[in-house]
């Protein structure tokens, strides 16, 4: 018997809890008899292991609990494989599709490149034959798309048109169809709300402040409160039924005022992630280089210390606060919805619940496709060069074969983080990050300390959840 080799242990309300990153949902409280198994399986048989954790008469309950403990990989023995994943393996290839530049909000961070330009009609013909030659080939279940901009629903009409297009191509090869609109949610076309609802098309909402800080973050163009906008957009929707998923942008401008956002989300009941921008400072400058200097080949220079001192400890200072009033949330709801953090709770890329090879699908299962029929492995990277078109390629060639960044892929690691406890559910972080900063992919994530400090409080909040189904039962 061994234990797991980055097995996480803590301690919640008195009782022990597991976690193991390499595993899939392994997350498990335990009972005093299996705490002390998974410290004592140290690589001797299960016999030896006993004989120094009890007498014989007592065995019984350890053994009792080695299903639980192998189930979840927690400990280790030959012959015995842990839970795999739930379900069949769907393939899906996700798609960006950059409907238009224009935007009703002036946000200082966006990577975009504002202007009137939409994505032309025989733009949105050379995708639909891409879409259509992906489903053809018998590679993908199904295809998601993500409606995004500038400000995609400007552009309302044309999302209609493209997804009962796509819908019906990708019908006629039976592959599913699916979609996302990603929105600022300050402006709700007449007739959204049920076209959503009836092609079942999620929608997720950026949101970065409350009251004067969300006006500051994210402006309206011409004036105007765009918190009032989005308030009264989320109340249509959730009237409605819809509950959008919220992103949220983290930044130093706004940092002081998440824990108060958090709140305003907790108390409407919506899911919501956490996502940073480089070293807590503004500006697209960790993917754009018209925003700071640049080495001789282009390429945008950056700090060499990762992110540290004093940026770090507010940093995971406030998120602290967040976590603790998400802890705080979830103890009140008393287990009445037993999954809400793990289903709905995100941080970064992160991913605690499976774990990851890689950050994104960015080169393989996703490309972002621009309003001029740009493609490029990430939307951050849409209106950079070296860019390709669409060209009537499928999805998965076209991911397969972008050049915009030849070193996107992994090859080497990095040996901090294969040391790492936390590194499958982390991966790295976004590799375009690493790319534009240090101009290759296999370095460790500048958040990489933030990761180790949120992973825990994530980790204990997800535990609570079981502790709350488990008195329920």
């Amino acid at each position: 018997m061994r234990r797991a080799p980055r097995l996480y242990t803590s301690w919640l309300d008195g009782r022990p809890f597991a976690h193991d990153p390499d595993g899939y949902d392994a997350l498990a409280v335990l009972t005093p008899p299996a705490w002390q198994l998974s410290l004592a399986a140290d690589g001797r048989a299960l016999g030896e292991v006993l004989a120094d954790l009890a007498q014989p008469h007592e065995h019984e309950a350890f053994l009792s609990e080695l299903p639980l403990l192998w189930q979840n990989g927690f400990v280790r023995s030959p012959g015995i494989q842990p839970r795999a994943p739930k379900g069949t393996s769907e393939r899906v290839f996700n798609t960006w599709i950059h409907l238009t530049n224009a935007c009703n909000l002036a946000c200082p961070y966006c990577y975009i490149h504002k202007d009137k330009r939409h994505m032309a009609d025989h733009v949105v013909s050379d995708v639909l034959a891409s879409i259509a030659t992906t489903a053809q080939s018998g590679q993908v279940d199904r295809i998601h798309v993500r409606y995004a901009g500038g400000e995609p629903m400007l552009r309302f009409a044309a999302m209609q048109a493209f997804h009962a297009q796509a819908t019906e191509l990708c019908a006629q090869h039976g592959v599913k169809f699916s979609a996302a609109v990603l929105t600022n949610g300050a402006v709700v076309p007449d007739g959204a709300i049920d076209w959503l609802k009836a092609h079942k098309v999620s929608i997720s909402m950026s949101i970065d402040g409350v009251g004067a800080m969300q006006d500051v973050m994210r402006p309206v163009v011409g004036g105007g409160s765009s918190f009032a906008r989005v308030q009264q957009g989320l109340d249509r929707y959730q009237q409605a039924g819809i509950q959008p998923y919220m992103l949220i942008t983290v930044g130093d401008s706004n940092l002081d005022g998440l824990p108060e956002l958090t709140e305003f989300l907790l108390n409407r009941g919506l899911g919501f992630r956490y996502s940073l921008v480089r070293d807590l400072e503004w500006g697209a400058s960790v993917l754009d280089d018209r925003h700071g200097p640049e080495h001789a080949d282009g390429r945008q220079a950056a700090p060499t210390d990762i992110l540290s001192g004093e940026p770090l400890f507010r940093l995971q200072k406030v998120l602290g606060q967040c976590y603790r009033r998400i802890e705080q949330h979830v103890r009140a709801s008393d287990g009445a919805d037993p999954s809400w953090f793990r289903r709905t709770h995100r941080f970064c890329d992160l991913d605690l619940w499976r774990p990851l090879q890689h950050a994104c699908g960015a080169g393989r299962t996703y490309v972002a496709i621009g309003e001029d029929g740009q493609v490029s492995p990430c939307q951050a990277a849409l209106h950079h060069p070296g860019t390709q078109p669409v060209a009537g390629l499928s999805l998965l060639q076209l991911a397969k074969g972008q050049t915009q960044f030849p070193l996107f892929t992994r090859t080497h690691g990095n040996p901090d983080c294969a040391r790492c406890q936390h590194k499958p559910s982390c991966a790295g972080g976004c590799p375009l990050q690493l790319y534009r900063r240090e101009g290759h992919v296999d370095g460790r994530s500048p958040y990489c300390m933030v990761y180790k400090a949120v992973i825990p409080q994530m980790v204990r909040i997800a535990a609570l959840e079981l502790m709350q189904a488990q008195r329920r039962s």
